[in-house]
């Protein structure tokens, strides 16, 4: 019939068809793989992931027992709102004690300042009756000189001269004796610094008194999401012992271990979609804040350094390390410590912004 081709030539050209469509269909297969490749390589991505926030086990600063709990386990608190208070009884009464031996001091401080003056006064009285009997010595000097060249001369008796010299020792011997008496007034003056140096020291007693006392109330420190509470009113605190957990309302993490074939795709600043297993359908945008710089190995290492475990011990398995990454806006009522989640990077974008 006309317009078909012969047997012959239909039978010659199926091989060549076939070979055609082979070699499209290998062609687009390495031009996909090639695609596949370069998207890993630009949008590194890992399911290894969970929701982390910065936390404080809170512990109070004093001991004592806990006579009002205002918080329950779970519960949204504010910075600065009060979480428990301990019994303030035992503390005010420090402050109590600590207040009367202030003021003890400072009336002591001023008895001793009177009795200071008093004494200053007495010196001064010692240095004028000093002044006096120089005086007085120096007049019965004079007059025992003057009288000695009329002796001479008979002008004045023997007597007279014998007076003069009897004056003059007694205006020494008072001379001396004013002169000891004014040390020992001087000595005698006393001062406050023994006192003083007290009363700093019972100053700070208050002062660490008052402290106690205003940390029988533990305030949250930051807005915050109360976890790990297993204490009631009646329970004795410790200082220093954690009572619970408080984890920070914000910001929130998505910490993603990335095999460390991956970390060359990686930059602190890239944008990443975070997915929730919890909700799939609503993806969190983030963005890279930190890698980490290093983990624990199997041999240990340094302390506080991530565990990031590997698998299948036989072969040789890429390591992988944490990737911080904050999170833009997330759902409050979904985040929870630890909660898996999906994490891809866009180095691409990030590189380009």
């Amino acid at each position: 019939m006309a317009g078909l081709k012969p047997q012959g030539e239909a039978e010659t050209f199926r091989p060549w068809l076939g070979r055609i469509i082979a070699a499209v269909s290998i062609g687009l297969a390495v031009l996909l793989g090639l695609g596949v490749l370069r998207r890993v390589d630009s949008r590194p991505g890992t399911h290894d992931a969970f929701l982390f926030a910065d936390s404080a086990a809170l512990a109070p600063d004093v001991s004592g027992r806990i006579v009002a709990l205002g918080i329950r386990d779970h519960q949204r608190v504010a910075k600065g709102e009060k979480l428990l208070t301990i019994d303030p009884e035992p503390f005010q009464l420090r402050v109590n004690q600590a207040k009367a031996q202030v003021a003890a001091l400072h009336a002591q401080i001023g008895l001793t300042q009177r009795q200071v003056a008093a004494q200053s006064s007495g010196a001064e009285a010692a240095a004028t009756m000093i002044a006096r009997a120089r005086t007085q010595l120096a007049l019965a000097h004079d007059t025992v000189e003057r009288l000695l060249p009329l002796q001479a001369k008979g002008y004045v008796t023997d007597q007279k001269v014998d007076e003069a010299r009897s004056n003059e020792k007694t205006a020494q011997d008072a001379l001396a004796a004013a002169v000891l008496q004014a040390r020992q007034a001087k000595e005698a003056v006393g001062d406050t610094e023994a006192l003083l140096a007290q009363l700093n020291g019972a100053q700070a007693a208050l002062a660490l008194a008052e402290r106690d006392l205003r940390n029988t109330t533990l305030e949250a420190p930051f807005d915050g999401l109360v976890a790990g509470m297993e204490i009631a009113e009646g329970t004795f605190a410790s200082a220093g012992h954690p009572l619970f957990t408080l984890i920070k309302a914000e910001p929130w993490y998505a910490v993603a271990n990335f095999r460390e074939t991956d970390l060359p795709a990686v930059a602190v600043g890239d944008p990443a979609t975070v997915w929730l297993m919890a909700d799939t359908a609503h993806p969190i945008k983030g963005r890279v804040e930190s890698i980490g710089w290093g983990v624990r190995t199997e041999d240990g290492g340094a302390p506080g350094l991530p565990a990031v475990g590997r698998t299948l011990s036989w072969v040789v398995v890429a390591q992988r390390f944490p990737v911080r990454i904050r999170l833009d806006d997330p759902p409050p009522d979904a985040l929870r410590i630890g909660a898996t989640v999906s994490v891809f990077v866009d180095h691409d974008h990030g590189r380009n912004r």
